[in-house]
C-alpha cells in the first residue's frame, strides 16, 4: 500500500518512465494486526460474542499438492481453514473430547495481544468483540491440558449480553465449567481484567471471579462469575443505525469486555500466557416509562425518557418464532403509527409541504436496522388500486457495505431513488421511524388532508422469513384525529424519576385517518424490551 500522494506523483509521471523501488526496513509489519474488512460483533440478534476467535486472513499458506509450496490465502476464506485444520489436529490428537471442548482450547490458548491497527497510526489493542479468544495458536491448544467455557452456550467466551440498565444496580451470573485433562490435581489463581484501562476507570461495571479454583485429576469444576453494573456510571448512549450506523467508535465505548485468566500455580511455564476465557458485555443506560392511570406517565428508569407521539393506526399480534434453521425470528410488527409535520418552504423544497413520519414498533429488537428486517410503506397516491411508491429502510450503498441506513423512497413508474432522511433506530431495539418528504411521493402542503392508501410491512431479507403486513390503510397528511400530549408537546422529555402529563386529543372523524385505533408512544434512547411503546387505544 502507499499513500494517495506517492500515487498521484507516480500517475503524473507515467510518461516520462517511472521506477519504483521499496524497502523492506520501511515497512510497518502488519503481523498481529486485524484487517480492516473483518467483521465485528456482537452477534445479530442475540447479541454474543463473534467471532469466537481469530485467524491470519491476510497472508500466505500452504498450496495443497506442492509439498512447502505457499499461495496468497485472504480473507475468510483463508482464515476459515485455518481455524477448522487446527480443530483437526487437536480431533486427531484428543479424539475423546466434544466438539465445544475443542473449540474452548482453541480460544482459550489464542493470542491475545492483538491491534486493531499499527501503533504508526496510533492503533489500539483489538476489542473482545473483533478478536473474542484472540488469534489461533493450535501449538499451544495442543500443549493445554486444561478447558474452559460458558456452562450455558458451551463457548470459550462469557457473553454477558445486551442490556437495558434502568435500574442502580444490575447483576449478572454466568457459571463456568474447567476441566483438567491430567492425571493430578490442578490449583489455578484467577483473575479478571479490562481489556481497555478506560472502562476499568469508569467504573461502571465490575467483575468478580474466585481468587483460585481447583480442580481434580480428570475432572471438572464449576463456578460463579459475576458482573457489577452501576448504572448512574454508564456513559449516555450513543448508537444508532442511522448516521452513526458505520461508526465503530460508539460501540468500543460503550462495551467492557476483558479476559479472565487462569494461571497454574504447580509451574511457571505458563505465567507469560495463561489459559483464558473472554468476557463482553454491552450495556444501556435506559429509562423505563409506565402509565400511571389515565393521565400520568412516570420514568422508572434510571436515564430521562423521550417519547414521541403518533396516530396509531394498527396492532399486529405476535407470530411464532421458528427454531434453529428454521429462519427465525420472524420481523413481525406489533403496532403501527403516522405523523405529519409541516414545513416552511426551502425545507423539503421550494414550496411549503410536509414531513411525514412512518413509526413501527415490532415484537423482536433490530440489533442494527441493516439487517434482518427491511421496513416498508407502500403507497397508493392516487388511491387506484396501484402503488405508486415504497418507501424502504436500506444501506445507504443499497447494499451491506456502507453500515448507515437511510429511508429511501423508490417511484415505482420511473424507478427514480431518493433519500433525504437517515433511518432514526436506536440499536437494539424494536422502535423505527422513518421520514420522508411530501415531494419524494409528488406531494406538498398544498395535499394537506387528501388520503393516500398506505400498507406497513416488515420482511426478513438477510434469513428469509416472511415477515408480516398490517394491509390496506388510509392516511393523509395533516389527517390525524388522534394527537397523544405528553406535557402539551408530541415530543416530551421525562427526566429520570419524573413524571409526565398525558392528554389525548380528539379531532373528530371528519377529514381525518378512517379506523385510527388511538395513540402510539414510543419511548426512545432505551428502554425495557417489552416496554419500548405504549399503545392508548379510543373507543368507538
Amino acid at each position: 500500500m502507499i499513500h494517495q500522494n506517492t500515487s498521484t506523483l507516480i500517475k503524473k509521471n507515467l510518461a516520462a518512465g517511472v521506477t519504483i523501488r521499496f524497502d523492506p526496513a520501511t515497512g510497518i509489519p502488519l503481523v498481529g494486526h486485524m484487517v480492516g474488512s473483518s467483521s465485528r460483533g456482537p452477534a445479530m440478534l442475540t447479541n454474543q460474542v463473534k467471532p469466537e476467535i481469530g485467524a491470519p486472513g491476510a497472508s500466505v499458506s500452504a498450496e495443497a499438492g506442492t509439498g512447502g509450496g505457499e499461495t496468497p490465502f485472504g480473507g475468510t476464506s483463508g482464515a476459515a481453514p485455518m481455524v477448522a485444520g487446527s480443530a483437526a489436529l487437536l480431533l486427531d490428537a484428543y479424539g475423546s473430547r466434544s466438539p465445544h471442548e475443542i473449540k474452548s482450547v482453541l480460544m482459550n490458548s489464542a493470542e491475545t495481544d492483538i491491534m486493531n491497527s499499527p501503533e504508526f497510526f496510533g492503533g489500539t489493542l483489538a476489542p473482545i468483540s473483533r478478536i473474542g479468544g484472540g488469534e489461533v495458536r493450535v501449538d499451544r491448544a495442543l500443549a493445554a491440558n486444561v478447558a474452559a467455557w460458558d456452562r450455558e452456550t458451551k463457548s470459550g467466551v462469557l457473553s454477558f449480553g445486551f442490556h437495558d440498565i434502568t435500574k442502580n444496580y444490575t447483576t449478572i451470573t454466568r457459571r463456568v465449567i474447567v476441566r483438567n485433562y491430567t492425571n493430578r490435581p490442578v490449583q489455578f489463581d484467577v483473575s479478571a481484567d479490562f481489556r481497555f484501562q478506560n472502562d476499568k476507570s469508569n467504573g461502571a461495571v465490575k467483575i468478580d471471579v474466585p481468587r483460585r479454583v481447583n480442580v481434580g485429576p480428570n475432572s471438572s469444576r464449576q463456578f460463579p462469575v459475576t458482573l457489577r453494573i452501576n448504572g448512574n456510571k454508564l456513559r449516555p448512549w450513543t448508537m444508532d443505525s442511522g448516521a452513526s450506523g458505520a461508526d465503530p467508535g460508539p460501540l468500543t465505548l460503550h462495551e467492557y469486555d476483558g479476559y479472565i485468566w487462569f494461571n497454574d500455580r504447580s509451574t511457571s511455564l505458563d505465567d507469560d500466557r495463561p489459559l483464558h476465557l473472554g468476557w463482553h458485555v454491552l450495556p444501556r443506560p435506559a429509562g423505563n416509562v409506565v402509565q400511571k392511570g389515565n393521565g400520568t406517565l412516570r420514568n422508572k428508569g434510571i436515564e430521562p425518557a423521550l417519547v414521541e407521539s403518533y396516530s396509531l393506526l394498527a396492532t399486529s399480534p405476535n407470530l411464532p418464532e421458528g427454531g434453529p434453521g428454521q429462519q427465525s425470528p420472524t420481523p413481525d410488527i406489533r403496532r403501527a403509527g403516522v405523523q405529519t409535520y409541516p414545513v416552511p418552504a426551502g425545507f423539503c423544497s421550494a414550496s411549503e409541504s410536509f414531513i411525514w413520519a412512518f413509526a413501527f414498533n415490532t415484537w423482536e429488537r433490530q440489533t442494527h436496522a441493516i439487517a434482518p428486517a427491511e421496513f416498508q410503506v407502500w403507497l397508493d397516491t392516487d388511491q387506484d388500486g396501484t402503488d405508486d411508491y415504497v418507501a424502504f429502510t436500506a444501506d445507504l450503498a443499497l447494499g451491506l457495505s456502507d453500515g448507515r441506513v437511510v429511508t429511501w423512497v423508490l417511484d415505482l413508474a420511473t424507478d427514480e431513488l431518493t433519500a433525504y432522511f437517515f433511518a432514526d433506530h436506536d440499536t437494539n431495539s424494536g422502535n423505527m421511524v422513518m421520514l420522508i418528504c411530501g415531494e419524494q411521493i409528488g406531494m406538498n402542503a398544498d395535499d394537506f388532508f387528501d388520503p393516500v392508501d398506505a400498507s406497513y410491512a416488515v420482511i426478513d431479507f438477510y434469513f428469509g422469513g416472511p415477515g408480516d403486513g398490517t394491509g390496506t390503510l388510509e392516511i393523509s397528511p395533516l389527517g390525524e384525529r388522534y394527537f397523544g400530549l405528553v406535557n402539551g408537546d408530541i415530543f416530551a422529555e421525562i427526566p429520570y424519576k419524573g413524571k409526565a402529563t398525558f392528554e389525548l386529543l380528539d379531532f373528530g372523524p371528519d377529514g381525518t385517518n378512517p379506523g385510527e385505533l388511538g395513540v402510539l408512544l414510543l419511548f426512545r434512547d432505551g428502554a425495557p424490551a417489552d416496554n419500548e411503546a405504549l399503545e392508548i387505544h379510543v373507543s368507538p
